[in-house]
């Protein structure tokens, strides 16, 4: 018999990130720091420090 596949779980990892890595899994795809979405998705999660430092940590200019 063949397995059920959820299209919803293609490409998704197993493993459960949490929202600080997520924003840096973004960052490191090319996601640019400045855009609108990774705004709005530091500013729900609380992650304006950690932005900051993980920018500053890596030298990365915004913008």
């Amino acid at each position: 018999m063949a397995d059920h596949i959820n299209e919803a779980e293609l490409g998704r990892s197993k493993k459960s990130a949490s929202p600080y890595e997520h924003m840096v899994h973004l960052l490191k795809l090319g996601w640019n720091p400045s855009s609108p979405l990774i705004k709005k998705y530091v500013r729900e999660h609380g992650l304006e420090k950690r932005l900051n430092d993980y920018l500053q940590d890596n030298k990365i200019l915004e913008g």
